[in-house]
Formats: C-alpha cells, structure tokens, sequence
C-alpha cells in the first residue's frame, strides 16, 4: 500500500497491485479495513460473504481475515484504503453499497488526502466517522438522536469559545458525556457539516486571518495566539482555508490603523 497518512488511531493510503502478479490470490490485513474501489472491478469471497467490488460498493474487512480473490478482468484495480490501528469492530457487512453518505465520506478523504503535506488530525476524524457510518445499515443513515444532538450543541459552544485554548479537546469532553469518539464524530459531521477538527482548525484560521488583517503583529505570534501547536499546522491550515500564505493574506489586506497590537497572553 501506498501510505499517505498514518496517525495513532489510523493508517490511509492508496492500494494496487504490481504487474505481474495473479488473478487469483488469497489477501488480508493485518487491521481492520475499510476500502473504496477507485478503479477497477474484482470479485471477493470469506465467511463474511462474497460479491463484486465496484466503485460503487464498499469493502469492510475483519482483521487478519483471509478472503479469496479473482481478477477476471486483470489486476489493474485500484483502492483507497482505511486501515484502523486500534481493535474496532467493522460490521457484519463484507460489502456495502456506496450510499450517498460513504460517498460524500470518499470525496472528503480524497480532497483531505490531496495536499502534498495532510492534515492528519482531519484524516483521523473523517476515518472514524467513517467507520461509524459503516457500522449502521447499509442504504439508511439515521439522524441524531435528541440527546446526541444537546452534546453537540454544548461542545459547539465550547469550541466558540475555546478554541483558542491548543489544548482544546472536544472529543475527550464527548466521551464524558457518553459519547464514543467514532460515535461523536460521525454525530457531530452530521448537525455541524463538518467534523470537531475541521471545525476548530477553520475558527482559528479565522481568528488568525482577522488578526492578520488589523494587527502588524508578528506571524509567529498570532500562530499561536490563535491555537495552532506549531507554524507548519498554522501555515497548512490558513493556506486550505485561504489560498495563500498568511504572509501574503496579510500583504493584501493591510487596512488603516493596522498598527495595533495584542497581547498574546489572552
């Protein structure tokens, strides 16, 4: 596999065979695995089930579960691989159809994957809500209770109010409150649009980029002002939200009065 993102809980990267090898073969992970088909169709059997892989269907594996292998058309299939680091239970499903949900899911992992440095903790939370997804039943995607969606409510305001705080954890928070971490992602992607991470990286680029704007205070301050770990999170972050360095932000929009500064103390 052609690793793109490995992080505590998960390990993400593109999977394809090398030409040559056989149409037939017996394959497994040593993890947990969630695979989209990119490319390609191929046939797959275990004790979970069998059928065809397709770009519209979803593959779930145990791990280390074997599973048999026929490449009818050749071995030039291609997938984009989920591996879970942790013991997690996938769901009974051998093959799930690519729903509207797990497709969206795709699509964001595709676009999370595509700069040439990720943002892991971004991949992290997609892959957990994820796994979450594919653990309900294929073609439903129930809305969030009452009570999941007051915990969310709460830990949004939370993170309005926090989000400066770099050692904000809302999914530490969620747990107290009864919540698992796939679980509270996946609930909170789906009241919020996105996931807790994106969602408190795109309130500090935010903050950052208003400082930025009025302020002639220095880059490395506001970095960490605003909550960003370190200046390769803060550089990452602003450049997917805003298309530029927060050097060249700042050269476009410098405004009257720009001089003031802040204290980064609070």
């Amino acid at each position: 596999m052609l690793e793109r993102v490995r992080t505590g809980q998960v390990i993400v990267g593109s999977f394809f065979h090398e030409p040559g090898e056989p149409a037939t073969s017996v394959e497994w992970w040593q993890e947990p695995c969630i695979a989209f088909t990119t490319f390609g169709s191929w046939q797959v059997r275990s004790r979970r089930g069998k059928g065809e892989v397709t770009p519209g269907a979803v593959l779930v594996t145990e791990a280390a579960a074997e599973h048999d292998c026929r490449h009818p058309g050749g071995v030039d299939d291609r997938m984009l691989c989920v591996l879970y680091r942790s013991h997690v239970d996938p769901g009974p499903a051998l093959l799930i159809p690519q729903v509207a949900a797990l497709h969206s899911f795709r699509r964001s992992l595709v676009a999370a994957l595509r700069p040439a440095d990720p943002d892991r903790g971004e991949v992290e939370a997609l892959s957990l809500a994820l796994l979450e997804a594919v653990r309900q039943s294929p073609g439903s995607s129930p809305r969030p209770g009452k009570r999941s969606r007051a915990v969310v409510g709460r830990l949004r305001a939370e993170a309005g109010a926090c989000y400066r705080d770099p050692d904000l954890d809302l999914v530490t928070q969620a747990q107290t409150a009864g919540l698992s971490r796939t679980r509270f992602v996946h609930v909170f992607r789906d009241v919020v649009g996105v996931t807790p991470h994106r969602y408190v990286v795109e309130m500090r680029a935010s903050h950052a980029a208003r400082l930025l704007r009025s302020t002639s205070v220095p880059v490395t301050d506001i970095c960490f002002d605003s909550g960003f770990g370190s200046m390769p999170s803060f550089h990452a972050a602003f450049r997917a939200a805003y298309g530029m360095t927060p050097s060249a932000y700042r050269a476009g929009h410098v405004a009257p009065g720009s001089d003031a500064h802040f204290s980064c103390s609070g």
